[in-house]
């Protein structure tokens, strides 16, 4: 680690020496954004080029900058619906420089224009900067699709847990408000959430709520410009909602089904006058009922960021992030009887309501100094310390007994605990050499430690909690429930430093060259702490590749070729002497990248090739141990639509095919088999049409439409005596109605329209010859409201 960190101090002093600049005493840009006939523009963007700084007119239409650095700079002005403007401006030290633009539209057309669509909120030509890539989406080589707040307001999203709908290829395999398990591209990404760049080996234990959210984005592949330990399938990373200018004062309220009462408030701007000291707070809370017996949820959240600006190349950003979720079951267990999933009542309760509730946190902290050298140069430097909790007592299925009148239950308590220390330190820059060879170089080190344990019991032999469908018996003994006679405890752990370095070259403003690589020294531990178990930490090493190629038809229309690689801990120890190995993948792909009408929709579509290698999965015959299973290959299509049609129609759409199954294996009967969970088609569709004009101006009608494929219900070497067995496809219909003034809106959707049942997950339990699963929502509704105050 010390030498990484010499390695990259020497390559900071080198790039500060050979391109800083001195910089003079900053002045203020002032100006007024008018329409064609002398109306003050609102809502419109404003930026400075140069130095990368934006803002949103007020309702006057003006704006201001201050802290600018004196000298010769760019005033950008761009709104959907008319030609991008540019002016020259010059700004002297201790000096303001007065501006005044005038738009090509009049006032009527640009109110409709900012009432039928903001563009950014459903598509985004860009990530965040917590991506690290500095670049165009359509330059970058990989499938990376963005979706913006408005996505998550339209279709009336209330945490991470429903976003897989969003992306192609991404989908939920267990869990709800609390812990959660997602596969991207038919492979298992728990571990690839990320929060503004902070992620890896952590299991977060209460979602973010979508107040909280600004964007999200969905890396697919190995994402090494990331994080040294990434799955293959790739990554979500949640940014969000960060300090600003601007002066942000909005509340939210919302009701729905099974008595769902939630509120919220996002507020923000300057602290002081001289803007130095900016900030945001959003805080909110949600109780609800659930559809089943004695289900009870609620969370609340509080999430204050404050940012110091040094001067017009430095800030310092503090955020805090602190949420906690209780509920009675995190995802309500179902079973089939003779294959029928409709047979079971779908309210009835598998937990008993004397079980205290399971209840998860997360505690976020992360520290970010950012420092510009000069216009083409800027060293970012963040720390982050995350903590997760999740503990309670709750009762699973086991299964149902041979006359398909009870159901066997089981009893099992955790007290999880997880943690992170995230250390980023990466420069990123410009520089040609040549008139028409631009490279943008990103180089940077990571630091991490990441463990995971818990303290576990478990009550399930001889069926000692059983259940009668027609006439269940609940509030059992209290002393019962606490009391476990099979109890253990593990700890996980590991640490990684690594070093990345990646040279985006751009020949002729047509080809783009993506040259990386990332070498890892990552050391694994793990502790069942039992004398009798197997204790180790080793280390390994490794250098992974990332090569692309982009070809650049437009600035708009892009193909592209990639290989990468991952390179992740696994944790295991096989019966008999040795460890699981780490894991190793590499991903092959092509595709193309379409923007459409002034950026206004977005088309990406890439074909895939990716090998997992090393995957281990639980010995059968040795509770505690591992097998080493061999390969797993996923090969696939992803297509993605987003955006705006025309002034009245949004879109978002996808789809994918899936093909991952098990390629190689010490055990020749298993190659072949799907991989767990997954299945080989997923759908969805948003459309969203608004009347942008006329009485009924801002009044919105949407509908959505979900399709899940069949999905693999065995896994190998615990259930596969009976064969491969499915799951049943699904269909899911939505509808929307909103109302929009620009402050005020109002919003009412409704899930699962046909009240179709429906299994979101789950397995084939062979002793009951059944399938355990989690049982889908039945239709529900929400109504949300959001008043701007400024």
């Amino acid at each position: 680690m010390r030498k990484l960190l010499l390695l990259f101090g020497m390559c900071i002093y080198y790039w500060s020496q050979l391109f800083a600049q001195t910089e003079e005493d900053g002045g203020i840009i002032k100006g007024v954004i008018t329409t064609s006939d002398n109306k003050p523009a609102a809502s419109v963007t404003v930026q400075i080029k140069e130095l990368r700084r934006s803002t949103i007119t007020d309702d006057n239409g003006g704006f201001i900058f201050k802290n600018a650095r004196a000298g010769k700079h760019t005033i950008e002005v761009t709104s959907i619906g008319f030609a991008r403007i540019e002016k020259a401006v010059t700004i002297e030290a201790g000096q303001t420089a007065a501006v005044q633009i005038q738009l090509t539209v009049n006032a009527e057309q640009l109110a409709e224009i900012l009432v039928s669509s903001d563009r950014k909120s459903y598509i985004a030509d860009k990530v965040s900067p917590s991506l690290r890539l500095n670049a165009d989406l359509v330059e970058v080589p990989q499938n990376i699709t963005v979706a913006g707040k408005q996505t998550l307001t339209d279709m009336g999203m209330l945490t991470k847990s429903e976003i897989s709908r969003i992306s192609s290829a991404v989908t939920k395999s267990y869990g709800s408000d609390l812990d959660l398990e997602i596969q991207i591209r038919g492979f298992n990404s728990t571990f690839g959430t990320f929060r503004n760049g902070i992620g890896g080996p952590i299991w977060w234990n209460a979602q973010e709520d979508a107040s909280m959210i600004e964007r999200v984005e969905f890396v697919k592949g190995p994402a090494g410009f990331m994080i040294a330990n990434s799955e293959p399938g790739g990554l979500i990373n949640v940014v969000t909602k960060q300090p600003t200018h601007q002066r942000t004062a909005e509340v939210g309220f919302g009701v729905g089904s099974w008595n769902l009462v939630r509120t919220y408030v996002d507020l923000g701007g300057e602290l002081v006058k001289d803007g130095k000291f900016t900030c945001r707070l959003n805080l909110g809370a949600e109780r609800r009922n659930d559809y089943y017996q004695f289900g009870e949820f609620y969370r609340f959240w509080i999430c204050p960021v404050v940012s110091y600006e040094f001067d017009i190349n430095t800030s310092l950003t503090y955020e805090f992030n602190y949420v906690k979720a209780a509920a009675q079951e995190n995802a309500h267990q179902s079973i089939t009887i003779n294959g029928d999933l409709e047979k079971l009542p779908i309210d009835l309760a598998i937990n008993d309501p004397n079980n205290p509730k399971f209840w998860g946190a997360n505690l976020y902290n992360k520290l970010t100094l950012k420092h510009r050298f000069n216009d083409n140069w800027a060293f970012t430097a963040q720390a982050a310390y995350v903590t997760n909790d999740w503990d309670g007592t709750t009762m699973f299925l086991q299964g149902i007994n041979a006359t398909k009148d009870t159901l066997n239950r089981f009893n099992y308590y955790s007290d999880w605990t997880g943690n992170l220390t995230n250390l980023q330190l990466f420069m990123d820059g410009k520089f040609n050499t040549g008139p028409r060879a631009e490279h943008k170089v990103l180089v940077g080190i990571d630091y991490g430690q990441g463990n995971e344990g818990s303290e576990e019991g478990f009550v399930w032999e001889n069926n000692p909690f059983p259940l009668s469908i027609k006439e269940p018996i609940y509030y059992l003994a209290k002393d019962t429930l606490t009391t476990f006679n099979d109890r253990g405890s593990w700890l996980d752990a590991n640490r990684w430093q690594s070093l990345y370095v990646q040279d985006h070259l751009k020949l002729f403003n047509r080809v783009v060259v993506t040259l990386a690589g990332r070498f890892t020294h990552l050391t694994t531990g793990q502790n069942y702490l039992d004398p009798a178990t197997a204790q180790y930490e080793v280390s390994d090493n490794k250098f992974t590749p990332r090569l692309g190629l982009t070809f650049l038809f437009t600035k708009d229309i892009s193909a592209y070729a990639l290989h990468d690689e991952s390179f992740l801990a696994q944790h295991g120890t096989i019966y008999g002497g040795g460890r699981l190995p780490p894991l190793t993948g590499r991903n092959n792909e092509v595709g193309v990248k379409i923007f459409l009408f002034k950026r206004q929709l977005s088309i990406n579509a890439s074909v895939y090739d990716i090998k997992k290698n090393d995957v281990g999965t639980g010995d059968p015959d040795h509770p505690g141990y591992s097998l080493k299973t061999g390969q797993i290959r996923s090969q696939g299509v992803d297509v993605d639509i987003a955006g705006r049609i025309n002034s009245n129609l949004f879109i978002n759409a996808n789809y994918a095919y899936v093909d991952a199954r098990i390629t190689k294996d010490e055990d020749k009967t298993i190659v072949g088999l799907q991989n767990p969970g997954t299945c080989n088609n997923l759908a969805n569709l948003w459309l969203k049409y608004l009347i942008n004009s006329g009485v009924f101006k801002g009044l919105g009608f949407g509908a959505g439409y979900q399709y899940t494929d069949k999905r693999c219900a065995v896994n190998p070497n615990q259930n596969f005596q009976d064969g491969v067995k499915y799951l049943p496809a699904y269909s899911l219909f939505d509808a929307a109605v909103s109302y929009s003034t620009g402050r005020f809106n109002i919003g009412f959707n409704i899930y699962n329209i046909a009240n179709n049942r429906y299994a979101a997950g789950g397995f084939w339990s062979h002793p009951s010859q059944e399938y355990v699963f989690y049982s889908g929502i039945p239709t529900n509704f929400r109504l949300q409201t959001t008043i701007k105050l400024q």
